[in-house]
């Protein structure tokens, strides 16, 4: 019964001087104090159920153990309300208990996603992935999961960034195709740089000599010229072949751009003929009919985008009960011969860079967990002896699961130098990694490997990217991709 009713009745049968004299401020007080007591309880049960609500098949421990303690929160509310009624009490005591029952079954489906990720993890994953990246887009993934066609996801939504770390900036990407059930999540790292832009030509112009410029720095559109680079409103955009008429002084000009820049196309009609334009097969246009040229306006300028970069990250998909996981790393525009030298390099060098990554523990490493890492790659490179390529080794460390520190680390262990600047198993070089765990380490049968990068006037490589993966007594998995620079 609640301690405001017999407060009330003594008041209502033998008057305030009788209860105390101070009766009515002993009942506002009570009241006072039993709305404050209730409006705590109200809020302690709603922090549970959203912390409840809020765990699914990705939650780590600690956001189980956080929804465990709220719901403990909850329970010590209500047993300190000691002016609420015995019907309050009885009904928020049949919250809290809905809410156990919740956590042990969000626990169980918890549990579960760890088994289907260790699996995933255990097994073949995604394999030939393909990336198309793009400044400030998502990306663009293709490959296989086992046992399936190749598949694309071009529909990937940025779900959120994490800024730039040592020079690699970071996203993860989603996407999900309701009708079949699948979703995909990409976390992906890379050096790309924004456009830019610079002259069309001149001293540090894009476009030189080298690249056909007559002495006037006009562009003779040749038989090897990019004629996708052409742009005008003037030329046919579908079937068509299209006349020029040629002005007062013998020469046709249709204003447009090419390769972005400014100016103007000018054509001189070949000896009783007609300058045309036309679209052609595969996308450009054939210009035809005389010498055609592309004449810059003064100061045209034309975009530059980044040809050289790298990129890292894990792909994840999920499919009713099945899930598959890979990492990746991989390096655009590098020249081919770029790595000539590398063998006559000798010395030491080291890079560091983020490192990010799929997990999974099963219970007998402690709780039952699951998810994404971040962490950190060092690499210690020995070039050598200038005679032959050198070997690399490093770790990974500094490892955090939503921002939560993990006591683990992973030995990179000692791999060869390829002539194309290559980093993998080789000779008595066998790559292996090690997983410790608070110091305690396990063997492991997994490797490692990777690929220099983007040399530079030193011929030195400037980057270095790769995968791994680590087990742990059998009890644990994961795989892992980074980003390093010198």
């Amino acid at each position: 019964m609640s301690k405001i009713l017999p407060t009330v009745m003594c008041v209502l049968a033998l008057g305030l001087a009788s209860c105390g004299g101070s009766g009515s401020s002993a009942i506002a007080s009570l009241v006072d104090s039993a709305a404050e007591q209730r409006a705590g309880v109200v809020k302690a049960i709603r922090e549970a159920t959203d912390a409840v609500a809020a765990l699914d098949g990705e939650s780590t421990d600690a956001d189980v153990t956080a929804a465990a303690a709220a719901i403990g929160a909850a329970r010590t509310a209500v047993r300190d309300a000691d002016t609420l009624s015995g019907e309050e009490t009885d009904a928020f005591d049949r919250l809290i208990s809905s809410l156990v029952r919740d956590l042990d079954d969000k626990r169980m489906q918890a549990a579960a996603y760890v088994g289907e990720v260790f699996s995933a993890l255990d097994s073949a994953g995604i394999g030939d992935i393909r990336v198309t990246v793009r400044h400030g887009a998502a990306p663009m993934m293709s490959g296989t999961v086992p046992g399936t066609p190749p598949t694309s996801v071009a529909d990937l939504e940025t779900a959120g960034t994490t800024g730039q770390l040592d020079g690699w900036r970071g996203g993860t990407y989603t996407a999900a195709d309701n009708a079949a059930g699948t979703e995909d999540t990409v976390v992906l790292y890379t050096n790309i740089e924004p456009p830019g832009m610079q002259p069309f030509a001149g001293a540090l112009g894009k476009y030189s000599a080298a690249n056909g410029l007559d002495v006037d720095g006009n562009l003779p559109i040749a038989a090897d010229t990019d004629t996708t680079l052409i742009a005008s409103s003037s030329f046919p955009t579908g079937p068509a072949i299209r006349t020029h008429d040629a002005g007062m002084d013998g020469t046709a000009e249709v204003v447009g751009s090419f390769d972005g820049a400014v100016g103007a196309y000018v054509c001189t009609p070949a000896q009783g003929g007609a300058c045309t334009s036309s679209v052609t097969q595969g996308g450009g246009y054939t210009l035809a009919g005389g010498s055609w040229k592309f004449v810059p306006a003064m100061g045209a300028m034309v975009a530059t985008t980044d040809t050289e970069y790298q990129y890292f990250g894990w792909w994840m998909r999920e499919t009713g009960d099945s899930v598959a996981i890979s990492a990746f790393h991989v390096g655009e525009g590098g020249a081919a011969d770029e790595f000539t030298g590398l063998a006559a390099l000798q010395g030491q060098a080291t890079y560091t860079g983020p490192s990010v990554g799929q997990f999974a523990l099963q219970p007998q490493v402690g709780d039952p967990s699951a998810g994404a890492f971040n962490a950190t790659a060092t690499l210690q490179v020995d070039f050598g002896d200038g005679a032959v390529e050198g070997t690399v080794q490093g770790t990974v460390d500094d490892f955090t699961v939503n921002g939560v520190p993990m006591p683990w680390s992973v030995e990179l262990g000692t791999a060869g130098i390829g002539a194309d600047g290559s980093i993998a198993a080789s000779g008595g070089n066998t790559a292996g990694t090690v997983w410790s765990i608070s110091g305690n380490a396990a063997s492991s049968s997994s490797t490692w490997s990777g690929q220099f990068h983007d040399v530079n006037a030193d011929r030195v490589p400037t980057a270095a990217t790769g995968t791994y993966s680590a087990t742990y007594d059998g009890l644990g998995h994961m795989v892992g991709a980074f980003g390093t620079t010198q």
